[in-house]
């Protein structure tokens, strides 16, 4: 039988931290989705966001949804968490 040789380990690298700090501003929630359409998928509620309407058009022809099951509103303003 052969003996395994020892593994060496390399050193780790070292990490620097980022120079200066990247912010991505984004728009609210609410103003990237305007629309809210809840429906019942089974036995489960389902929520859904759209930009627009034409794309809430397309998602209720596609799941060729009952207006009496679902409902169309304006997306609420929601609370940011202090982390």
């Amino acid at each position: 039988m052969t003996k395994k040789k020892p593994v060496k380990l390399k050193p780790q690298a070292k990490r620097e931290k980022p120079k200066e700090e990247v912010v991505i501003e984004t728009l609210p929630f609410h103003e990237t989705f305007p629309l809210t359409l809840v429906h019942k998928d089974g036995k489960e509620e389902k929520v859904c966001y759209f930009v627009c309407k034409e794309h809430l058009d397309k998602y209720i022809s596609r799941y060729k949804l009952n207006k009496k099951y679902y409902t169309v509103t304006k997306t609420k303003p929601r609370k940011i968490e202090n982390e």
